[in-house]
């Protein structure tokens, strides 16, 4: 995903300033915390974008929400950015700090789609089979999707493996007009 240079360039001092002080995964996890309230509440975000509300009252607004949830480096972060006045990218810093932590780990995000819910040892073989393949550790997210009529698609990153049966059905129905 391409994020703004602003999202990216203050999500690796952040990532940067956590690795230094040995605490990367808490801040991963405060971060994540941060985009689930950025994705579920809108009016937060609304507040965030919303350039008549001084920083000073926005700092408050954090500290109220997060100052008992997040480690004390996340929240001077989220205090550095509304000083700074860049609060309404919070929400694609998320992503970027989310993004550059996997890479840092060596975590591939993997998204199987299928018709329906795999169960427990499809789920294992599909984890084993990704990270066999790219020796690296995986996110699984899977996703359902009626339209492929059957078979699933497998995305690793930006790289795709369709054997559904309506991408099996176009290929047909692409040589019989050539």
């Amino acid at each position: 995903m391409n994020y703004s240079a602003i999202a990216v360039r203050y999500s690796k001092a952040l990532l940067s300033l956590a690795e230094e002080k040995g605490i990367l995964n808490e801040v991963q996890k405060d971060i994540s915390l941060i985009q689930s309230v950025c994705k579920t509440e809108i009016e937060f975000i609304r507040l965030l974008e919303f350039p008549v509300i001084p920083a000073s009252k926005k700092i408050s607004i954090f500290v109220e929400i997060f100052e008992n949830k997040i480690n004390a480096l996340t929240l001077k972060f989220l205090k550095l950015i509304a000083n700074n006045r860049r609060e309404s990218q919070l929400y694609p810093m998320t992503f970027a700090f989310l993004n550059l932590y996997k890479e840092k780990q060596g975590i591939r995000t993997v998204t199987f789609t299928s018709v329906e819910k795999i169960d427990d040892p499809v789920r294992k073989a599909i984890k084993d089979l990704v990270k066999k393949y790219y020796n690296a550790e995986i996110e699984l997210i899977e996703e359902t999707n009626k339209d492929i009529i059957g078979g699933f698609v497998l995305r690793v990153d930006d790289e795709q493996f369709d054997a559904s049966v309506v991408n099996q059905l176009e290929k047909i129905k692409r040589e019989f007009i050539n």
